[in-house]
Protein backbone atom coordinates (compact mmCIF):
# COMPACT_ATOMS: atom_id res chain seq x y z
CA UNK A 1 0.00 0.00 0.00
CA UNK A 2 1.36 3.72 -1.05
CA UNK A 3 1.54 6.57 1.07
CA UNK A 4 -1.15 8.12 -0.85
CA UNK A 5 -3.24 5.42 -0.58
CA UNK A 6 -3.27 5.41 3.16
CA UNK A 7 -3.45 8.84 2.93
CA UNK A 8 -6.98 8.52 0.94
CA UNK A 9 -8.32 6.37 3.60
CA UNK A 10 -7.75 8.11 6.52
CA UNK A 11 -8.78 11.21 4.61
CA UNK A 12 -12.24 8.68 3.77
CA UNK A 13 -12.35 8.30 7.99
CA UNK A 14 -11.96 11.76 8.44
CA UNK A 15 -14.85 12.57 6.84
CA UNK A 16 -16.69 9.58 7.90
CA UNK A 17 -15.95 10.44 11.50
CA UNK A 18 -16.21 14.29 11.04
CA UNK A 19 -18.87 14.92 13.45
CA UNK A 20 -17.50 12.74 16.44
CA UNK A 21 -14.51 13.93 15.71
CA UNK A 22 -15.40 18.01 15.86
CA UNK A 23 -17.55 16.68 19.62
CA UNK A 24 -14.12 15.56 20.75
CA UNK A 25 -12.22 18.36 19.25
CA UNK A 26 -14.54 21.18 20.87
CA UNK A 27 -14.40 19.21 24.16
CA UNK A 28 -10.89 19.78 24.17
CA UNK A 29 -10.82 23.12 23.86
CA UNK A 30 -13.72 23.62 26.43
CA UNK A 31 -12.16 22.05 29.19
CA UNK A 32 -8.96 24.47 28.54
CA UNK A 33 -11.34 26.86 28.73
CA UNK A 34 -13.47 26.18 31.35
CA UNK A 35 -9.71 25.57 33.40
CA UNK A 36 -8.70 28.74 32.50
CA UNK A 37 -11.82 30.48 33.40
CA UNK A 38 -11.39 28.97 36.82
CA UNK A 39 -8.05 29.88 37.16
CA UNK A 40 -8.85 33.28 36.19
CA UNK A 41 -8.63 36.35 38.73
CA UNK A 42 -9.30 39.02 36.32
CA UNK A 43 -12.89 39.94 35.55
CA UNK A 44 -11.92 39.32 31.80
CA UNK A 45 -12.88 35.90 30.87
CA UNK A 46 -10.34 34.06 28.65
CA UNK A 47 -10.84 34.42 24.93
CA UNK A 48 -13.20 31.93 23.82
CA UNK A 49 -14.20 32.32 20.56
CA UNK A 50 -11.11 32.95 19.26
CA UNK A 51 -9.25 29.91 20.57
CA UNK A 52 -12.03 27.83 18.61
CA UNK A 53 -11.94 30.05 16.00
CA UNK A 54 -8.03 29.45 15.72
CA UNK A 55 -8.71 25.79 15.74
CA UNK A 56 -10.14 25.85 12.53
CA UNK A 57 -14.21 25.97 13.43
CA UNK A 58 -15.97 28.42 11.56
CA UNK A 59 -19.24 27.97 13.27
CA UNK A 60 -22.33 30.00 12.65
CA UNK A 61 -23.69 29.22 16.24
CA UNK A 62 -20.57 31.58 17.79
CA UNK A 63 -23.98 33.62 19.07
CA UNK A 64 -25.40 30.71 20.74
CA UNK A 65 -21.76 30.73 23.13
CA UNK A 66 -21.55 33.93 23.41
CA UNK A 67 -24.72 34.27 25.00
CA UNK A 68 -24.20 31.19 27.22
CA UNK A 69 -20.85 32.68 28.48
CA UNK A 70 -22.23 36.15 29.33
CA UNK A 71 -25.19 34.31 31.20
CA UNK A 72 -22.48 32.14 33.00
CA UNK A 73 -20.30 35.30 33.78
CA UNK A 74 -23.16 37.48 34.96
CA UNK A 75 -24.03 34.55 37.55
CA UNK A 76 -20.52 33.97 38.74
CA UNK A 77 -20.08 30.50 37.14
CA UNK A 78 -17.53 28.54 35.81
CA UNK A 79 -18.75 27.24 31.87
CA UNK A 80 -19.44 23.55 31.57
CA UNK A 81 -17.71 21.97 28.97
CA UNK A 82 -20.46 20.27 27.72
CA UNK A 83 -22.80 23.28 27.74
CA UNK A 84 -20.00 24.77 25.68
CA UNK A 85 -20.02 22.20 23.05
CA UNK A 86 -24.00 21.91 22.95
CA UNK A 87 -23.95 25.54 22.44
CA UNK A 88 -21.84 24.97 19.15
CA UNK A 89 -23.11 22.26 17.77
CA UNK A 90 -26.83 21.76 18.42
CA UNK A 91 -27.41 18.47 16.98
CA UNK A 92 -24.94 16.97 19.45
CA UNK A 93 -27.46 16.27 21.74
CA UNK A 94 -28.70 13.32 20.24
CA UNK A 95 -28.28 10.23 22.47
CA UNK A 96 -25.40 9.05 19.67
CA UNK A 97 -22.76 11.77 21.12
CA UNK A 98 -23.50 11.06 24.87
CA UNK A 99 -20.61 9.36 25.49
CA UNK A 100 -18.24 11.65 23.69
CA UNK A 101 -19.66 14.33 26.06
CA UNK A 102 -19.18 12.46 28.91
CA UNK A 103 -15.51 11.53 28.69
CA UNK A 104 -12.75 13.75 30.40
CA UNK A 105 -10.65 14.84 27.97
CA UNK A 106 -6.61 16.36 29.36
CA UNK A 107 -6.55 19.95 27.81
CA UNK A 108 -2.58 19.37 27.32
CA UNK A 109 -3.50 16.47 24.73
CA UNK A 110 -4.75 19.41 21.95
Amino acid sequence: MTVSQLRRRVNALKRKFAPELAVISLRRIAEAVADDWDSSQSLEPPDVIGRIARAGFRLPTFANLHRYLDDTRRQGDVPDPCDIVLSLLPWARKDRYRELLRWDFPASAL
